[in-house]
């Protein structure tokens, strides 16, 4: 039942603004013209779990025939996608649905043992997969009651591609996380290189076309991995009684896990799932610290451990220090790319924030988009050693703005005390606008960077665009300080007080000599001409 090589399960939205409804191979015809505008029940934090499955049963389709390059044709991937599953007549390991719990279905093992154990009834899909946060804010649980097919796929993508340990279906031990992340309370992360004038399918061509252009590499940097010969691919073709754990030396370098033991079973009032827990992960990786050779996992440069996303999610510096610090991570083979290709590069960084049995929240970054020469600088030593520097800079003067800010602010809120005198609960009103000072940079901090680095090699040009920069920053500093003196508590007998030495403490500690502008004066001379007129 629901076969996703025959039947139409996946609605999507193509970029002529009509919907249509697909099966698996149609889904890459139309990826491959790059057609689809979006995937009509894919939810935001299933976006990744759902590109990179695609990627990788792209890639092991080519590397497991005689294809000498990606299909482009529904008929061509149709085929392919059958010759790696011989032997099921009924095409059962592309089902959602198989009744013989002795075969597999799709993203769902074989249950040697037959359905005993399998005592957890899931009866909506988004119960399945859902981000599991502490006060049930960031996705709500248990709404979607009418559910189609494919609402039931991309929970099972998602839950046996990215769960991490007892995090989902349900929330208890004896459910492991998948292979690829660093510890079972840290999550699957993504960070790459998208064409910025290109869509879903664009994104995903361009990644499974540097997956197998890397895959020799990838056997090279984990020669104790993998099998690159007869690896096993499709790791739900596996039966598997919930004891045992597969050695990663048994898988190809592009293996689909399956995390949980979960079956789909068709009842009176539409589909369930059911769950079973188990003795042992699936794969036996805790060693690897998620350090397995993923696409798109940054990996520490010190530890060698992937990546765990915190609950700043990608943030400006954050952001930054992933991508531009040598010594803090190596970058992902997703974020090397073509750099003589024309046209802008835009970041595409998700992830799940992980946590002991919860998570705290997804969190997504695409407005991030770079030209040729950033991307070229990315991939070699040097460059990313430039950009780290200009990155540095850019947010030492942050700081600057930031603490000059939070000091104008304390003065208001004292009624001007003079700065010995400030207590406490007078810096404490300084950080929500400090916060809003933080949001407004994060959006205009990597457009900064790329002019900066542009203008390297050009003293004139260089000053120019970083008086750019922070002229920008201190203006928005400035107009949330004028808005915090009038909001901040403070007795009315000094409020004019108050607001005069605000403003001058906020001035006095940008200009002071151990300043980082002490270096360029004329950063503040518009500003301040401004102020006198």
């Amino acid at each position: 039942m629901h076969s996703l090589l025959t039947d139409p399960l996946i609605r999507v939205r193509l970029t002529n603004d009509t919907s249509a409804a697909m099966s698996l191979p149609e889904v890459y015809e139309a990826l491959a013209a790059d057609g689809i505008a979006a995937f009509s029940a894919l939810r935001p934090h299933q976006r990744h779990a759902w590109h990179a499955f695609l990627a990788q049963l792209g890639v092991i389709v080519v590397e497991r025939s005689d294809a000498a390059t990606l299909p482009r044709r529904a008929g061509e991937w149709c085929a392919l996608l059958r010759s790696l599953t011989p032997g099921f007549s009924a095409d059962e390991p592309w089902r959602l649905i198989v009744d013989d719990p002795a075969q597999p279905a799709f993203m769902q093992c074989p249950a040697p043992n037959g359905l005993g154990q399998y005592r957890g009834r899931v009866a909506t899909p988004d119960d399945l997969d859902v981000l599991v946060t502490a006060k049930n804010h960031d996705v709500k649980q248990g709404i979607a009651s009418r559910c189609a097919p494919d609402d039931w796929l991309f929970a099972l993508v998602d839950v046996q591609t990215m769960a991490n340990y007892g995090g989902r279906c349900p929330p208890v031990e004896g459910y492991y996380g998948v292979s690829r992340m660093n510890g079972g309370s840290s999550a699957r992360p993504c960070l790459g290189l998208a064409p910025a004038d290109g869509g879903l399918g664009a994104h995903l061509f361009n990644d499974m076309q540097r997956m197998l252009d890397g895959r020799t590499s990838l056997l090279e940097s984990h020669r104790e991995y993998f099998d690159p010969q007869d690896g096993l691919v499709l790791l739900w073709l596996e039966p598997w009684n919930g004891t045992t754990s597969l050695d990663l030396r048994e898988l190809d370098p592009y293996f689909i896990e399956v995390c949980r033991r979960v079956r789909l079973r068709a009842e009176h009032h539409g589909i369930a799932a059911w769950t079973a827990a188990s003795k042992a992960a699936r794969v036996a990786a805790k060693d690897a610290h998620g350090n397995v050779g993923d696409f798109w996992t940054p990996v520490g440069a010190k530890d060698a451990t992937a990546l765990s996303l915190s609950n700043v999610g990608f943030r400006y510096d954050r952001l930054a220090k992933l991508m531009f610090d040598r010594d803090s991570y190596r970058l992902p083979p997703a974020m090397r790319v073509d750099s003589t290709r024309p046209g802008r590069w835009k970041v595409v960084a998700r992830g799940v924030a992980g946590g002991q049995g919860k998570t705290d929240g997804y969190h997504e970054r695409s407005d991030i988009a770079f030209d040729n020469r950033i991307t070229a600088a990315l991939g070699r030593r040097e460059g990313r050693d430039a950009l780290a520097r200009v990155s540095e800079a850019q947010i030492e003067e942050i700081r600057e703005v930031e603490r000059a800010l939070r000091f104008g602010i304390a003065v208001a809120a004292s009624g001007g005390k003079p700065a010995d005198e400030l207590t406490k609960a007078d810096r404490m009103h300084a950080n929500p606008y400090a916060r809003r000072l933080d949001d407004a940079v994060d959006a205009a901090f990597f457009g900064a960077l790329g002019r900066r680095f542009a203008a390297a090699d050009d003293e004139g040009r260089a000053a120019a665009a970083r008086a750019e920069f922070v002229r920008h920053m201190i203006g928005t500093a400035r107009a949330l300080l004028y808005e915090a003196i009038e909001a901040v508590p403070c007795p009315a007998v000094w409020r004019y007080r108050a607001h005069a030495r605000a403003t001058s403490a906020f001035q006095s500690r940008l200009r002071r000599p151990q300043s980082v502008f002490s270096d360029q004066p004329d950063i503040f001379e518009v500003q301040e001409a401004h102020d006198a007129a």
